[in-house]
């Protein structure tokens, strides 16, 4: 699988849990924080499809992927990949 298929996978898996978000806000469960979570995953999706269409490469396994939501949304989201970020095994 190319990189740009991983960027376009991740986003499918998070358009998947938008719609579960969704079903969980109409039931009445927590709406106002889950439709401040939907609308991040709904960031991250955008961020990720421009990422399959420039052509990014995918992060290794040992690298963060940030995506930096501004509080005020008139302003661009920043990403970065944190090399210095490690998980313990």
């Amino acid at each position: 699988m190319n990189d740009d298929q991983k960027w376009l996978e991740a986003a499918a898996a998070l358009e998947q849990d938008i719609l579960y978000l969704k079903a969980a806000s109409r039931a009445g469960e927590l709406p106002h924080r889950l439709d401040q979570e939907i609308g991040y995953l709904k960031v991250a999706v955008s961020v990720y499809r421009k990422n399959a269409a420039a052509g990014v490469a995918w992060p290794s396994p040992d690298d963060l992927y940030c995506i930096n939501i501004p509080s005020c949304m008139s302003l661009p989201v920043a990403t970065d990949t944190r090399r210095d970020f490690k998980i313990a095994s």
